[in-house]
């Protein structure tokens, strides 16, 4: 049942279905959603709660099948992009893919890698999203961020977000940040050049990644660096570990890569976080090597389910 906020008419839905609005496809309903539209949403939202999710396009995060307490936030209505020459402002419900396309209607590279990403600029920026040799860390100039502890808009520059791989202040401080939009400077080219990488990553992602016509959260786990520095496929050792095509209920590892895990069958919370735990545990048996999860949890947990994020969270 649709309510409007008191407070600048912000919409709101209690006992919300969240379906439709995560990649995994999974049924999870939260007390209450709030779809925000601008800057002043989210400072209004943070008037009436202490803690919130955020949550952009929903590509990997899984939700509880019994339900999210804590308010949502979504921000797709919060999706402008405004050029200016070598220079782009985004707001942080933006979609990657369709900035990536924007980029190079005007003959501007950096964002070549974002084709078939299905993300939020929000999302993108706090984990460092990259592929293909390219990182949205690369060509970013600032970021605006709610920050919940001083109860203020700050404007962080690209070194004060302490980018690594994967990672930034953002998912170092769970629930602090709140990505507001981001300012890139990028490079010109030539168009035809930008559109032929878009073509050759898109086709690289159909060959090795499954389509969203197999619902799912995106990689699983980080590609581990060991102390020599060298980086290794996380799905490669899951592989090694016999376990494409494992199932549990209605989830399972996807029988072309290990690293990425399939609802096959209108899987529950408890069935994926079963799946990557036997991919996690038998990882660190076989390998020794503790894979890091780059999935975010959200919503109630079954005592089973608690314990095994609390070892994949290393809490």
């Amino acid at each position: 049942m649709e309510c409007i906020c008191s407070k600048n008419n912000i919409e709101f839905y209690n006992n919300f279905q969240l379906k439709n609005f995560n990649t995994l496809k999974i049924s999870s309903v939260a007390d209450i959603v709030y779809f925000v539209k601008g800057e002043q949403d989210i400072l209004d939202i943070f008037e009436l709660y202490d803690d919130v999710h955020v949550l952009g396009w929903g590509s990997n995060t899984l939700f509880s099948t019994f339900g999210i307490e804590k308010p949502v936030i979504i921000t797709r209505k919060m999706s402008d992009i405004s050029f200016r020459h070598d220079t782009v402002e985004v707001q942080a419900g933006a979609s990657v893919q369709k900035l990536s396309v924007e980029a190079c209607r005007f003959s501007l590279s950096g964002f070549e890698f974002l084709i078939g990403i299905p993300a939020s600029m929000g999302g993108a920026v706090a984990m460092n999203a990259g592929a293909h040799g390219q990182s949205i860390s690369d060509c970013l100039i600032s970021v605006r961020m709610y920050d919940k502890n001083d109860k203020k808009i700050k404007v962080f520059s690209k070194d004060e977000l302490l980018f690594s791989y994967r990672n930034s202040i953002v998912k170092t401080q769970p629930g602090r940040f709140v990505v507001l939009s981001a300012k890139f400077k990028l490079e010109k080219k030539d168009k035809n050049l930008i559109k032929k990488m878009m073509d050759d990553n898109t086709q690289f992602r159909i060959n090795v990644q499954p389509s969203l016509s197999l619902p799912n959260l995106g990689s699983v786990f980080k590609n581990p660096i060991l102390p020599d520095g060298q980086k290794i496929s996380a799905g490669k050792l899951i592989d090694k570990c016999g376990l494409k095509g494992f199932r549990i209920l209605g989830a399972g590892v996807w029988e072309k890569h290990g690293n990425f895990v399939i609802n096959y069958d209108n899987c529950t919370s408890s069935d994926y976080t079963n799946v990557i735990f036997k991919m996690y545990d038998s990882v660190k048996k076989k390998f020794n090597i503790e894979l890091e999860c780059e999935i975010v949890q959200a919503g109630r947990l079954s005592e089973p389910e608690e314990k095994i994020w609390k070892i994949l969270k290393k809490d």
